[in-house]
């Protein structure tokens, strides 16, 4: 089956039901306990039940873009399961991948989106918490070209014993020829995933991950954790950690990801925009299934890209997702690095003008006509030594290779 590349990305991992209670709020609040005061009554607006999880947010979305998708996830027997598996089959149809299983209970959030305040979830990880090995659908990841992975430091069977699960997945996954992308979240570092040491998991799981995509607040905390928690001990009124991170900062996680191994580091950044970072020519020639279209394109790379202006911001529930969507299905389409971040921004722009992370979603053809009409981005300073601003993009002094034609 290695062979029979007949999908382009098949997205695993973390599955959920998000709900989403839509605040009538019209102005921005400053504190939460303004909005949320015991013993009241808030009157609130529909709330937006839909398949949520990297799996559904990157994995429909890459779907709807257009690209030949499959679906590897867990749920449980009851409600919410039955729920997720509605949505899918009224929405986009049946998903091989998808595991019921019985005994267990699904996994849901619920997103609290007030305006002026950041967003924050209430999350039970539930069937995620066992999704290992042997979950995994491998018929149709040899099946596909690549294969992105979805919050794996919510998913406590796969970073237990130093992540030898999902390290045995990346694997058998790159067995196959197929590609390998890899997401990540932040845990409560008060939980038992916030007391292990990530920094040797990571050490297992990014020399088997040819695309790294997560974003730079996640990469700071797993690799620099001190640093992190001082910083984020110190935050001020509706400050958030990336808001204290210099493109320096920024430049050596991306830097600090090619040491461990990767191929390319794409880093999202929020209202920052995009950061890439790309390995040289031979670990280039690696990447299996989904491998680069133009290596003098791609090998040696650093960029950085600003956010597109969008119409109105609703809130960024699933605008990272978003964000892999675009990059990684112009990827398997053989975009120029510089494409792909462009369609990256786009998604990830699109998404903040909705509550929920699919909505936004008119097809790859949409994408394409709003910025090729001329969509401005929004104005990004870099005041760093060895930076400057060329073809509307920011470049830094690791950037080497060729532009596009």
């Amino acid at each position: 089956m290695a062979n029979k590349k007949d999908l382009e990305i098949v997205a695993a991992g973390h599955t959920c039901l998000d709900l989403i209670p839509a605040f009538t709020i019209e102005e921005a609040v400053d504190n939460l306990t303004d909005v949320l005061i015991p013993g009241k009554m808030i009157n609130m607006g529909q709330c937006v039940v839909v398949g949520g999880g990297p799996v559904t947010n990157a994995g429909v979305s890459i779907r709807r873009l257009g690209v030949k998708t499959e679906l590897i996830g867990k749920i449980g027997n009851d409600d919410f399961g039955k729920q997720i598996l509605r949505w899918y089959e009224e929405h986009e149809g049946h998903f091989e991948g998808i595991k019921v299983v019985e005994g267990e209970s699904t996994s849901y959030t619920i997103a609290i989106c007030i305006p002026g305040i950041d967003r924050f979830y209430l999350h039970h990880c539930g069937a995620n918490d066992t999704f290992g090995y042997d979950d995994m659908n491998f018929d149709l990841v040899g099946r596909s070209k690549l294969m992105l992975f979805g919050y794996p430091p919510w998913m406590s069977k796969l970073y237990n014993n130093t992540g030898e699960e999902l390290t045995e997945i990346l694997k058998k996954t790159k067995e196959l020829g197929t590609t390998t992308a890899l997401d990540l979240s932040i845990p409560d570092v008060n939980s038992p995933a916030g007391q292990v040491d990530w920094m040797a998991i990571l050490k297992n799981w990014v020399p088997l991950t040819d695309i790294m995509v997560p974003s730079a607040e996640e990469v700071f905390y797993f690799l620099y954790k001190q640093k992190f928690l001082e910083i984020k001990a110190n935050l001020g009124p509706k400050e958030g950690v990336l808001d204290h991170m210099t493109v320096k900062d920024i430049s050596t996680l991306g830097s600090d990801l090619l040491e461990m191994g990767t191929a390319i580091a794409m880093v999202k950044c929020g209202h920052r925009g995009l950061y890439v970072r790309t390995a040289g020519p031979d670990r280039l020639k690696n990447l299996g299934a989904a491998g680069c279209s133009d290596l003098e394109n791609w090998a040696n790379r650093e960029l950085w890209f600003p956010v597109y202006e969008e119409e109105k911001f609703v809130g960024a529930l699933g605008s990272g997702d978003s964000a892999i969507a675009g990059f990684l299905s112009a990827y398997v389409w053989n975009h120029t690095i510089e494409s792909c971040l462009r369609y990256a921004n786009a998604a990830g722009s699109m998404n903040v003008t909705v509550p929920d992370g699919l909505t936004w979603n008119k097809g790859f053809e949409d994408l394409t006509r709003r910025i090729e009409s001329g969509w401005k981005t929004k104005k990004l300073d870099i005041d760093e030594k060895g930076w400057k601003h060329e073809r509307g993009f920011w470049v830094g002094p690791n950037n080497h290779g060729k532009w596009e034609s």
